[in-house]
């Protein structure tokens, strides 16, 4: 479910203006053919493709997420084990063996680093998933023990990523440069490089440095039993995941009430304190900024009836008549509220009220989404890209991976 998914928003991002900025520079630099960037045919060296493919599957917004420790996992994870596994020719199962490894060691990871890493400023995706490109690639590159250690120490020693870019290019960018430097670290240790070995818990560590909220017992607690991959949610809009549950609501309201724009005086949404601080962005400027604008998922959801990939648009951004609908939302904390709960009031100009809590959006977890529903999100997202015939060859790939006996061949057929 995760490669999947992943492969749909790396396509359907790979028509973003920042894939072409990205492929000018990839061409112009050159390089050794030896991984696929996917949606564009194009083989380059081991580190651009990483690179590459991680900031285009970001593009979007669209990919999945392990909310309890703040990452989108697979963004900074697949490209890394992708390019470095189709350069080596891995198995399918040597895919899925890496994949699961680095998903592990990143979220628990993640978890132990807290939430006040994320709300000091970090943007976690990037400060936290490059150790899942670091433990997935030392796996493929069966990196001893000592190896593995100075990899980890390497890719800490080069973290970064801040929220204040998201909005812009520069935050798919976070993770994409997270899983590059995975992918050069393993490569450097196997190498003999060497780094501290306690990047984590040293004097000037991360835990320390970056998140003196550390709570260490989260990285082995159950280890090996519970596994954080089954925690994994996904997206069903491809706008920040703190907007997911009022688009939900407001569609809902919207249907069962049969409302037009012209009923609605204003919509009132009360949301927890972390996820309020991602959306609340009034007057978005750059499309990009309308994916983490509240107020204008809010008029997607109940004009458009949709937050899809192709709503986040210049036009859209400037519609007058979504323009004037984002006035009408007031947002309101309340600090009772865990991560993702929302409740929206919708406030008729006749006086009426309707109500809508959500306590989880489709596709957490909790309310979790079907292979089926997944294959729809796919074809929305590959259909303008790829021939129907290509998509359907991926979807059979991915439902046999452990099969696959080398990951090439599912590459090879990634473009349009």
């Amino acid at each position: 479910m995760c490669i999947f998914d992943w492969l749909g928003v790396t396509l359907g991002g790979s028509n973003e203006e920042i894939a072409s900025i990205l492929i000018d520079y990839v061409e112009e630099m050159g390089g050794k053919n030896q991984a696929t960037i996917i949606g564009k045919g194009i083989k380059t060296n081991v580190l651009l493709a990483t690179l590459a493919n991680g900031c285009i599957s970001h593009a979007l917004d669209f990919d999945d997420s392990h909310s309890a420790s703040f990452i989108h996992p697979s963004v900074c994870l697949a490209p890394a084990v992708i390019a470095v596994g189709e350069r080596m020719k891995v198995s399918g199962k040597e895919l899925i063996t890496a994949f699961a490894i680095g998903f592990e060691i990143a979220s628990r990871i993640g978890l132990a680093a807290g939430a006040g890493h994320y709300q000091h400023g970090w943007h976690a995706t990037s400060t936290i998933g490059r150790f899942a490109a670091v433990a997935g690639t030392a796996k493929l590159l069966n990196l001893k023990v000592s190896e593995t250690i100075n990899a980890f120490g390497i890719a800490g020693t080069q973290i970064s990523g801040l929220r204040e870019v998201f909005g812009t290019m520069s935050k798919p960018f976070n993770a994409g440069k997270s899983a590059m430097d995975g992918v050069l670290s393993v490569h450097l240790a196997k190498r003999g490089f060497d780094s501290s070995e306690k990047i984590f818990e040293g004097r000037y560590g991360i835990a320390r440095v970056l998140a003196p909220n550390a709570d260490v017992k989260q990285l082995l607690t159950g280890l090996g039993k519970d596994y954080q991959i089954v925690n994994v949610g996904f997206k069903r809009y491809a706008s920040a995941l703190a907007t997911h549950s009022t688009i939900e609501a407001i569609k809902e309201i919207k249907d069962k009430a049969c409302l037009s724009v012209e009923d609605v005086y204003k919509i009132n949404i009360e949301l927890g304190k972390l996820p309020l601080s991602v959306i609340d962005n009034k007057e978005p400027k750059r499309v990009l900024e309308a994916k983490f604008s509240i107020y204008h998922c809010a008029a997607l959801a109940f004009i458009e009836g949709s937050a899809g990939q192709r709503m986040f648009t210049r036009e859209k951004l400037n519609d007058p008549k979504l323009c004037d609908f984002r006035k009408k939302v007031e947002l309101a904390l309340n600090p009772d509220f865990s991560m993702f709960e929302t409740k929206v009031t919708l406030t008729t100009t006749d006086g009426r009220h309707f109500e809508r809590y959500i306590p989880c959006p489709k596709g957490s977890p909790e309310n979790p989404i079907t292979f089926e529903e997944m294959k729809q999100k796919f074809k929305g997202l590959v259909y303008p890209i790829l021939s129907r015939e290509n998509a359907r060859r991926i979807y059979y790939k991915i439902k046999g991976l452990e099969d696959v006996s080398d990951i090439g061949e599912l590459t090879e057929i990634c473009i349009s």
